[in-house]
């Protein structure tokens, strides 16, 4: 962040000051005591489950130069380099969002602003590095997406940034409408439409819906980017063609202004023909997992090419691009195959991985661990069953189903065929992974996924430990 003084955030904000110097100088912002560097700008934020009002000692303590609450606090001690700037505002998140916005106006990069049901995270960080081939950017830091990680993300903008790649997330309506203001994109992404959060909609058309209102915000000059393969964003495509300044689509169908041609894929990547408008076509190999790598790819590819960045460095960078943490990467632990994608999981998301994990080298066992789909709302017990149908529609050897929903998946792979000796249920992810871990052998191929909440990281940990302290079995 660009150094601000307590005066200024006044001027932005309405602040009082209640102590402490106009001229007070803060170069970071922090609504969390434990990551508060010195010198930062804290933000009390009253949240859900915390009220930061209480960890403002805790911030000061840590060298805060100035705090932002909503309350005057009973005692602030000494910060690091003196009794820190204290300022009240009537809501320090309504505070966050308008210095937040005001940096993104005052500094006024091209923002690049993604939003969709599923890869997200994924689409930031491939159009982040393809967009690093020719600007200076900055971009969402890992998943800081909602009301105060976006602000968050906005106030670590530099006089130096060209691009902002944002990343916005919602699991009610309106949210996006209010990330979307504050971002103000230039161009703007949206992936696909997919039962998500579905504990807070009625239906898909109520998400794509949500997930419009980004379409809705930007302006006559903007750009919008959406999937065409998915016909509720190829529906937003077309309604919001005649109001912005361009429309432009990816996928995988003819209809697409970037596609993916001649697509040969395995359980380690792609390889394709990159064909964008006006008949520019490249050769792409790609290391990301699946139907799923493939369009994330396009989406970020589509954006930088729309800023200008040549077809053939696009290309070659793709070929450098790897699969995130928890997020598909593919780990080999001797002659183990893990696929880690325990970040999160969806109905879509979990068919997807299920067919990669058909398509790994194995001359051993295919094996699917998979965690329960959180928010399914009305759709919980369907889903699961669902997804125990799918994993023996990919032959899969070994299913082991986690969490409270474990039943209905079982249930579901039963029914498809598999049969009980090959099913294995778990309350929770630490049983499943001291389970699975001793009994893999070379050749398996093994998959974990569920949602965040079910912490299938504990699995992946168990056959990694597992896997290190076996003779001649070593990560490489």
């Amino acid at each position: 962040m660009i150094p601000l003084t307590a005066n200024a955030i006044v001027e932005v904000t309405g602040a009082s000051i209640l102590s402490g110097a106009p001229s007070t100088t803060a170069t970071s912002v922090s609504i969390d005591s434990r990551r508060t560097a010195a010198g930062a700008c804290f933000f009390a934020i009253r949240g859900d489950r915390k009220d930061g009002h209480e960890f403002v000692p805790a911030a000061a303590a840590a060298g805060a130069t100035m705090l932002v609450v909503s309350a005057p606090p009973v005692t602030v001690p000494a910060a690091g380099c003196g009794h820190p700037a204290v300022l009240q505002v009537a809501d320090t998140t309504a505070a966050l969002q308008q210095l937040a916005g005001w940096l993104r106006r005052h500094l006024d990069p091209t923002v690049v602003a993604i939003t969709g049901s599923l890869g997200k995270t994924t689409t930031k960080e491939l159009a982040t590095a393809l967009l690093r081939t020719r600007y200076r950017v900055h971009a969402t830091p890992g998943n800081l997406n909602n009301h105060w990680g976006l602000p968050l993300s906005l106030l670590g903008l530099g006089p130096g940034h060209e691009v902002m790649v944002a990343e916005l997330a919602m699991s009610h309506a309106g949210e996006i409408r209010a990330l979307a203001r504050l971002a103000a994109p230039d161009i703007a992404i949206i992936t696909n439409v997919a039962p998500v959060h579905m504990e807070n909609f009625t239906d898909l058309d109520a998400v794509a819906a949500a997930k419009a209102e980004l379409a809705e915000q930007i302006g006559a000059g903007a750009t919008l980017i959406a999937g065409a393969d998915d016909p509720r964003t190829a529906a937003m495509a077309a309604r919001f063609a005649p109001r912005v300044g361009r429309v432009l689509t990816f996928g995988r169908g003819e209809g697409a202004d970037v596609r993916a041609t001649g697509v040969t894929t395995g359980g380690e990547g792609s390889r394709f023909d990159l064909r964008l408008p006006g008949g520019e076509r490249v050769a792409v190999r790609l290391q990301l997992p699946g139907a799923a790598g493939i369009a994330n790819f396009l989406a970020a590819a589509t954006a930088a090419w729309a800023l200008g960045v040549p077809v053939d460095v696009i290309a070659a960078t793709a070929g450098e691009l790897q699969p995130l943490a928890n997020r598909g990467a593919l780990r080999k632990l001797g002659g183990v195959r893990l696929v880690d994608e325990s970040y999160n999981a969806s109905p879509q998301a979990v068919a997807g991985a299920l067919d990669n994990l058909a398509t790994l080298p194995a001359s051993g066992r295919r094996i699917a661990v998979l965690g329960d789909m959180l928010e399914m709302g009305a759709w919980t017990e369907a889903v699961h069953r669902e997804a125990g149908a799918q994993a023996a529609a990919a032959g899969v050897d070994l299913l082991l189903a986690v969490g409270a929903q474990a039943g209905h998946v079982a249930a579901g792979a039963a029914q498809a065929g598999m049969r009980g000796e090959q099913i294995h249920c778990f309350e929770d992810a630490g049983a499943a992974g001291a389970w699975l871990a001793p009994l893999l052998a070379d050749g398996d191929a093994v998959l974990v996924k569920g949602s965040r909440g079910v912490r299938m990281e504990r699995v992946v940990e168990a056959v990694v430990a597992a896997a290190e302290v076996t003779d001649g079995v070593r990560e490489r």
